[in-house]
C-alpha cells in the first residue's frame, strides 16, 4: 500500500491540476493500492477548501492538516502518524509541483526500490539525472551540498533536500520518534538518523526541470538557506550528544 503525501501551504491555484495529475498516474499504475494524503500545513488562503473539493467523492484522496504553518518535516511526520501500521506499507512524499518538475514514472521506480531498501530518495546530482534549474537555485543547491558534505560527512547522500523521498512506513515512524526538526532541515535530519541507526538509503536519478512558466515553489532562497545552514549546526550538535541513538 502506497501512502502518497503532498504537504501544501497557500497554493489554492496550483493544487487541483497537480493533484489530479498524480491521481491519474497512480490510478493507471497502482489502482486500488494507493491513497493520496493532502496535508494542509496551516494555509490561510483557500487551499484547504480546494483540497476538500478534490477529495469529495474520491475515497483515494484524504485531507488532513492543522492550523499553524510548521514546515514540510512536521507535515510528513503528521501524515505518517495517520497511516495504519502494517507490512508492505510505504510512504512517499513529494512537493506539490512534482508533476511539472519530473516524470511521474519515478514514483513507480521508487515504490519498486522500496521493496528492497527502507529509504529511497530522488537525486538531482547523480550522473544519470537530467536537470534544468533556475541558476540561483542551482547555485544555492551546490553550496548547500558542499556544506552538508563538509559538516555532516557521515551522511554520504548527494541530494539530501530534494522534495521527493520514499520510506518504509515502519522505518519512517522509528525516525519520527527521535526527529526534532520541522522545516527544510528535517530531510537532512531524517537521513542522518537513518545513517546513525544503520538503515540503508538508496538514491535514484530523476529528471528535474524548474525552467518553465508553471513552476512555483514556497521556497524563499535566503530565508530557507539560512534555516538549512542553522539546521546543519543543530543536527551536528544532536549527533554529538547522541540524541539520535535509541
Amino acid at each position: 500500500m502506497l501512502h502518497f503525501v503532498v504537504p501544501f501551504y497557500n497554493c489554492a491555484a496550483q493544487l487541483p491540476g497537480n493533484v489530479l495529475a498524480v491521481r491519474a498516474y497512480l490510478e493507471r499504475e497502482m489502482p486500488g493500492e494507493y491513497e493520496i494524503i493532502l496535508c494542509d500545513d496551516g494555509s490561510t488562503d483557500g487551499s484547504r477548501a480546494a483540497a476538500e473539493k478534490l477529495a469529495g467523492g474520491a475515497p483515494e484522496i484524504r485531507v488532513i492538516g492543522y492550523g499553524r504553518n510548521s514546515g514540510r518535516g512536521h507535515a510528513v511526520r503528521f501524515a505518517a502518524g495517520t497511516c495504519p501500521p502494517g507490512p508492505g506499507r510505504v510512504l512517499i512524499f513529494a512537493d506539490l509541483d512534482l508533476p511539472q518538475t519530473t516524470d511521474l514514472a519515478h514514483i513507480r521506480e521508487m515504490v519498486d526500490r522500496l521493496a528492497d531498501v527502507p529509504i529511497v530518495i530522488g537525486s538531482r546530482f547523480l550522473r544519470e539525472s537530467q536537470v534544468k534549474r533556475i541558476w540561483r537555485r542551482a547555485l544555492m543547491g551546490r553550496l548547500h551540498h558542499l556544506a552538508v558534505r563538509t559538516m555532516l560527512p557521515r551522511l554520504k547522500v548527494k541530494d539530501p533536500d530534494a522534495g521527493f523521498k520514499g520510506f518504509e512506513l515502519d522505518a519512517l515512524r522509528a525516525i519520527a520518534r527521535v526527529s526534532r526538526e520541522d522545516r527544510w532541515s528535517w530531510d537532512m535530519e531524517a537521513l542522518t538518523i537513518a545513517r546513525t541507526r544503520g538503515v540503508a538509503i538508496a538514491e535514484i536519478p530523476i529528471d528535474w526541470n524548474e525552467r518553465h512558466d508553471a513552476y512555483a515553489t514556497s521556497v524563499k532562497l535566503l530565508r530557507d538557506a539560512w534555516e538549512e545552514f542553522t539546521g546543519i549546526l543543530r543536527i551536528r550538535r544532536a549527533l554529538r550528544k547522541g540524541l539520535y541513538e535509541l
